[in-house]
């Protein structure tokens, strides 16, 4: 029995896979900032803790091509790939016991968070191989959004789920319980098949090159870069502005805030997800992208606006389910159109590279929450968020989703051209140059 023989199986290890990149994300992105910032860290020490749960997710463009082009192929394409890093990021979880007191080793903290969203990374680019090369067209809107929801989830068992454990059994007690998750779920891969009969011809590395180039010189390709490079930060930025409103200045605890953000908020996410999935092969992934982009961006000032209702829990809560809905729908719809703006002789490659800039975003966002709060107010850096998401949603307008599949093989002969070179040079900046400066300003 395979993975590519049996729909329902496919969906089952893939939402699996999800759910295992979901708990140490909702961990490290919700439970811990809560526990660290309610000890009295920074929030230019949590900042930077928390830039790192996203900072290698920026370097995922490099597995993309060795994955493509190295395997063991009697084990599949990608299946040797998924169980190591699965295998790995259990590892780093369990290693994270021997730190005497995060409080204080904030240093070591954020080392150990960047080697396990190292290999949390290296899973998500051969899980979003698996469904890319299995996927059929006619499922990937649903798959991408049952998916995506279960990675909300997992989110939910690492943010509010393990928020209780740390509040009643302590932190380690957590990253056990994390760590025995991680490798039941390890399982799921360990003993399925990709396909049946001889294993998949592996293109060579210089034919995965070629076919990027003549991708980058289609002008969707580089507005959708933009368009994933930018459709995070605000929300970064306010992930960071967040915990110190709630757990600062508006006085919540630890628990009270987990349960939120992690807990009914990622509960708003899964049903989100679901949502646009489904919404996302009737609609239109443009279009829902904007309406979710843009109804995201209508809450933050509506909120800015309300300024003197922020002492009502309902306000807060009415926020933070909105937001995590609207960020749901639209991710799921990005996730969507990467995918059919790729083009297919290189499509795992090209969507892992989209999907670097998508989590380069949202690093810049953290990074600058953390010295935004230092210029503005909470109402105003609301009211300059929504501006911005409002901004860089209209670069949908731009995106023909059927441009690379129509024009593409280039004929013999084929020159990069001004699109193809600024797709690079841009690309080339946005994951090489400014992660390796966030890392050394960290």
């Amino acid at each position: 029995m395979s993975l590519a023989e049996r729909r329902w199986l496919r969906l089952f290890t893939l939402c699996s896979l999800y759910v295992a990149q979901g708990i140490p994300w909702g961990f490290m992105a919700t439970t811990l900032p809560a526990y660290l910032k309610s000890r009295g860290v920074s929030d230019a020490a949590l900042a930077s803790a928390l830039a790192m749960t996203t900072l290698p997710y920026t370097f995922k463009w490099v597995w993309g091509p060795v994955m493509d082009a190295f395997t063991i192929p009697s084990l599949g394409r990608r299946r040797p790939w998924i169980v190591f890093s699965q295998l790995m990021m259990a590892v780093t979880v369990i290693v994270m016991v021997a730190i005497p007191d995060v409080t204080v080793d904030l240093e070591l903290l954020a080392v150990m968070i960047l080697i396990h969203t190292v290999f949390n990374s290296m899973q998500d680019v051969a899980t979003d191989a698996l469904a890319v090369d299995l996927l059929d067209e006619d499922e990937r809107g649903r798959a991408n959004g049952m998916m995506y929801a279960c990675k909300y989830g997992g989110a939910v068992i690492g943010g509010a789920g393990m928020g209780r454990v740390v509040a009643e059994h302590g932190l380690v007690s957590a990253l056990v319980v994390q760590t025995v998750i991680l490798l039941a779920i390890m399982m799921v891969p360990l003993f399925v098949r990709e396909r049946s009969g001889p294993p998949t011809p592996r293109p060579p590395l210089r034919e995965i090159f070629d076919g990027l180039a003549q991708a980058a010189t289609i002008r969707s390709t580089f507005v959708v870069a933009l368009l994933v490079l930018g459709l995070n930060v605000a929300l970064g930025v306010l992930y960071i502005a967040a915990v110190g409103l709630y757990v600062g200045e508006l006085e919540w605890t630890q628990t009270e805030y987990t349960d939120l953000v992690g807990g009914l908020g990622l509960f708003a996410g899964f049903g989100g997800s679901l949502l646009g999935g489904f919404l996302a092969d009737i609609v239109g992934r443009r279009r829902l992208i904007a309406i979710a982009s843009i109804g995201m961006a209508i809450g933050w000032l509506i909120f800015a606006a309300a300024r003197p209702l922020w002492e009502y829990e309902a306000v807060i809560y009415a926020l933070a389910i909105w937001e995590t809905t609207c960020t749901s729908v639209m991710i799921v719809s990005v996730f969507a159109l990467c995918m059919e703006v790729s083009w297919p002789r290189v499509a795992a490659t090209q969507f892992t590279s989209y999907m670097a800039l998508s989590n380069l975003s949202t690093t810049i966002g953290y990074k600058l929450g953390g010295e935004a709060l230092s210029v503005f107010s909470y109402t105003e850096l609301y009211f300059v968020a929504g501006a911005f998401q409002i901004l860089i949603t209209s670069l949908v307008i731009f995106i023909d989703p059927t441009e690379v599949r129509r024009k593409l093989p280039l004929a013999p002969g084929w020159k990069l051209g001004p699109f193809g070179i600024l797709t690079g040079v841009v690309f080339l900046v946005a994951v090489g140059v400014v992660p390796v400066l966030l890392l050394l300003l960290r």
